[in-house]
C-alpha cells in the first residue's frame, strides 16, 4: 500500500545545479526550509555525517522532484546550497513548492450497489470540504491513485462482494486551471456473499478454546474484508499474550460462486514461545530508570505478552511525563527478545509569571514553580500565586503517584483562597491530605481529610448562607483510566466517583458544616485517524453532583455551573445556579453537564496546537435539574505550550436568560484538553 508524503508535490525536473561547491568532508547538518527534515531525509537518502558529494545531492534533488511530481504540485521549484562550516558541510534543501492541483470532480461509473458519497468518502484523491484550506484536503496526488483503487474496491469487499471488479482510475489534469478529474470505473460488481463456515487452526500448545464466540465473522452473515481483518488481529493477540511474540495468522477460503457463499478457515502459526531477557531504556535524560520501569508491566524473566506491552506503553503516556514512547521487542536468540523502550521527554517543570483575562475576572497577574517530575523521581510539586480584579489563590502542594515504586500515592497541599462571586464574596484557607492505592491496571482509589475556615464577606444581605463556617471533610474518589495520553488522548475513557462527607468530629451546631456530597466526571476519546487518514479527535465530556444536606450545606460548598472549571463555557464562572426569592443565586443541590466536542491539529502553526469547536450544556436546581438549564458553543485553541496546556477559550451562550453573566473570553493555564 503507497503511503501519502505530506509535503510532496508536482515539478518538472528542470532545475540544475548552479556553482555548487566541490567540498571535501562529511555532512553535518540539513535544513529543507521549513519542512520536516525527518521527511526529506527519507524521500533523498542523505543524512547527516554522508560524505559530501555533489552526485549525491544531484540524486537527492532528482528524487525530491519526482516525488513532487507525483504529489500535484506544477510550479514547485528545488535547489541546493552547500556551506562549508568548521566541523562539516550544511546542505540545504529550498523546496518552494507553489500551487497544488485541486480535484475539482470525482465521477463513478457501473456502481448500482453502492453510492458515489460512501465511495468519494473513502479516497483520497477528492474535493476539498468545507475545512480544506485548514487540513490541506482536495489536493490531487497521483501517487496516490492506486491505493484510492484499492480503497474503492475495499468498500465493495466489506459489503460482500468478493467477485469485484476496478479498472484503474483515470485522471484528468487542467494544468492552465491547476485543476483535475478522477473518474473510477467498477467494471463488474456481481452479488455479495455470505459466510457459510468459518473455523480456527492452531498448532498444539496454543490455547484458542472458546475463541470462535469473539470472532466478528459470523456463518449466514454477510463477508466482510475489515470484520475478518479485525479476527485476525484478535486471534494474533491471543496468541502473542500466551508468549508467542511473532505469531501471524492467514485466512484460508473457499469460494462456492454457485450460491455464493464462502468458508473462512484462519489458520494461526504461532512460533516459538519467547521470553523477556532484558528491559532496555534509553532517551531518558532526567526521569530515572526505576520511575520508568514501575510503569512496565513486563521484566526480565517473565513470558511475552501482547497485551502487557501495549498497557506498559500507555500507562507511560498518562504520566505526562513524555511526548513519545516506543516499546519494541527485538529477538536476541531464538526463543528470547529484548524490549527496547525509548522515550523522549516532555517539558514537565516551569517557571512562569504571566497575566491572564477574563470577561468576567478582568486582568490578572499570576506565577507559579511546578514540575509534575521534580530531579527524575516522578513526584509532582505546584506552588502558585494568582491574583486578578476578582480572585487571590496562594497553594503548595505535592504528590508522590508511587510512593518508594509501590502501588501507594501521599498527596498533600495547603491553600489560602478569596474569590469574589457575583453575589458575595468567600475566603478559604486550609489543607489536606490523600492516601490512595492503585488497585487494577486501569482502576485506583484514594481516601483524604481536608480541613478549612470560610469567611463571608460583600453580601447585600446577610442571611444564614452567609454565615462562616469551618470544614472537616472526609473524602473518598475511585477512577477509572485507560486513555492513551496525558495530554491529547485519543481513545480511552475516563471516569471519578468522588465522595465528600462534612461533618466528621463536629456538626452544624459547631459552627462546621455537615452534608454528604457525590459527584462525578465522564470522558470519552476517539481518534479518527485510522478511518478518516486525519487527526480529528472526538470527545463527549459528562458531569454531575448531589448533595444531601445533613445540617449545614453552606452556599459556597454548593453546587454551580459556568466557565471552563464549573462547566458551560460562555458564561462567567459559578455564575448558573437556582435563585431566592431576593434574587440571590444560592446555588444547587443537583446538577448535570455535558458536552461535545471535536478537535483538529493546526499543524501549520506548531505541531503542539489543536483547534476545538464544542457544544455544552448544563442543567442544575435545588429540587429538581429542570429548574436552570443553559447551554453555549464555541471553539477553544489548546496549546502544549513550554510552561504546560494553555487554553484559549471563545464562547457564545446559547440560551441566556435576564441576569445571566457572560464571558467571551477565557484563558486558562495548566488544565489538561
Amino acid at each position: 500500500m503507497l503511503k501519502k508524503v505530506a509535503f510532496i508535490s508536482i515539478i518538472t525536473a528542470s532545475a540544475l545545479f548552479a556553482n555548487l561547491p566541490n567540498y571535501s568532508g562529511k555532512i553535518i547538518d540539513i535544513d529543507a526550509n521549513g519542512i520536516d527534515v525527518s521527511k526529506v531525509k527519507a524521500v533523498t537518502g542523505i543524512k547527516e555525517g554522508d560524505n559530501y558529494s555533489i552526485s549525491a545531492l544531484q540524486a537527492a534533488k532528482h528524487n525530491l522532484e519526482m516525488g513532487l511530481k507525483q504529489s500535484g504540485y506544477v510550479d514547485a521549484k528545488v535547489t541546493v546550497d552547500a556551506i562549508q562550516k568548521d566541523d562539516g558541510i550544511k546542505v540545504k534543501f529550498n523546496i518552494d513548492k507553489g500551487d497544488p492541483i485541486k480535484v475539482k470532480k470525482v465521477t463513478f461509473i457501473g456502481n448500482h450497489a453502492i453510492s458515489d458519497d460512501v465511495l468519494e468518502d473513502a479516497i483520497t484523491n477528492k474535493p476539498g470540504g468545507l475545512f480544506s484550506w485548514l487540513t490541506g484536503g482536495g489536493e490531487a496526488v497521483p501517487a496516490m491513485l492506486e491505493y484510492d483503487q484499492a480503497k474503492v474496491r475495499d468498500e465493495y469487499l466489506k459489503r460482500g462482494y468478493l467477485d469485484v471488479e476496478v479498472d484503474k482510475p483515470l485522471m484528468k489534469t487542467d494544468f492552465a486551471s491547476k485543476s483535475a478529474e478522477v473518474t473510477f470505473t467498477i467494471k463488474h460488481e456481481g452479488q455479495p456473499y455470505k459466510v457459510s463456515s468459518v473455523r480456527v487452526e492452531a498448532a498444539p500448545g496454543v490455547d484458542l478454546s472458546g475463541v470462535e464466540k469473539d470472532l466478528e465473522l459470523k456463518s449466514g452473515k454477510v463477508f466482510n474484508v475489515q470484520k475478518l481483518r479485525d479476527d485476525l488481529n484478535m486471534l494474533i493477540e491471543k496468541a502473542a499474550n500466551q508468549g508467542y511474540a511473532f505469531a501471524n495468522a492467514q485466512p484460508k477460503f473457499r469460494k462456492n460462486d454457485a450460491d455464493h457463499t464462502i468458508d473462512v478457515v484462519y489458520v494461526i502459526n504461532p512460533g516459538q514461545k519467547i521470553k523477556i531477557n532484558d528491559v532496555k531504556i534509553s532517551g531518558n535524560t532526567k526521569t530515572k530508570d526505576h520511575v520508568i520501569r514501575r510503569y512496565i508491566y513486563l521484566a526480565p524473566g517473565d513470558q511475552f505478552n501482547l497485551t502487557d506491552l501495549k498497557d506498559s506503553k500507555e500507562e507511560l503516556q498518562r504520566t505526562g511525563y513524555f511526548d513519545s514512547v516506543e516499546i519494541v521487542p527485538k529477538k536476541v536468540g531464538g526463543d528470547a527478545v529484548d524490549l527496547d523502550v525509548k522515550v523522549k521527554e516532555a517539558q514537565t517543570g516551569s517557571v512562569m509569571a504571566g497575566i491572564s483575562y477574563g470577561s468576567y475576572d478582568g486582568l490578572g497577574v499570576n506565577a507559579s514553580i511546578s514540575d509534575r517530575n521534580l530531579f527524575g523521581t516522578g513526584i509532582g510539586y505546584s506552588l502558585s500565586v494568582e491574583k486578578s480584579k476578582k480572585s487571590h489563590n496562594y497553594s503548595l502542594s505535592v504528590t508522590d503517584p508511587r510512593v518508594f515504586d509501590s502501588l501507594y500515592s501521599l498527596s498533600v497541599g495547603i491553600f489560602h483562597q478569596s474569590y469574589e462571586f457575583i453575589d458575595y464574596t468567600k475566603k478559604e484557607k486550609g489543607a489536606y491530605i490523600s492516601v490512595g492505592r492503585k488497585l487494577t491496571r486501569h482502576i485506583s482509589a484514594s481516601i483524604g481529610y481536608t480541613y478549612s475556615d470560610v469567611k463571608y464577606s460583600d453580601y447585600d444581605t446577610y442571611n444564614i448562607d452567609y454565615q462562616s463556617y469551618k470544614k472537616s471533610a472526609l473524602t473518598a474518589s475511585v477512577t477509572f483510566d485507560n486513555t492513551d495520553d496525558f495530554f491529547t488522548p485519543r481513545k480511552g475513557f475516563y471516569a471519578n466517583l468522588s465522595l465528600e462527607y462534612a461533618g466528621l468530629g463536629k456538626g452544624a451546631s459547631d459552627g462546621y458544616a455537615e452534608y454528604l456530597k457525590t459527584e462525578f466526571k465522564f470522558a470519552t476519546y476517539y481518534g479518527m485517524k485510522d478511518i478518516l487518514d486525519y487527526d480529528l479527535i472526538l470527545r463527549a465530556k459528562l458531569r454531575g453532583g448531589y448533595i444531601s444536606d445533613k445540617g449545614l450545606t453552606p452556599r459556597a460548598e454548593r453546587l454551580f455551573l459556568g466557565g471552563s472549571s464549573w462547566g458551560v463555557r460562555g458564561y462567567s464562572p459559578a455564575s448558573i445556579s437556582p435563585y431566592n426569592s431576593n434574587g440571590d443565586r444560592v446555588g444547587g443541590f443537583k446538577s448535570l453537564a455535558g458536552s461535545l466536542e471535536a478537535s483538529i491539529p493546526l499543524s501549520f502553526i506548531t505541531k503542539n496546537m489543536r483547534l476545538t469547536g464544542f457544544v455544552d450544556y448544563g442543567m442544575i436546581g435545588t429540587n429538581s435539574l429542570s429548574e436552570v438549564k443553559r447551554a453555549s458553543v464555541g471553539a477553544q485553541i489548546e496549546w502544549r505550550s513550554p510552561f504546560g496546556p494553555v487554553n484559549l477559550i471563545f464562547a457564545k451562550a446559547v440560551n441566556k436568560k435576564p441576569g445571566d453573566r457572560t464571558s467571551a473570553f477565557e484563558l486558562t493555564i495548566g488544565s489538561k484538553f
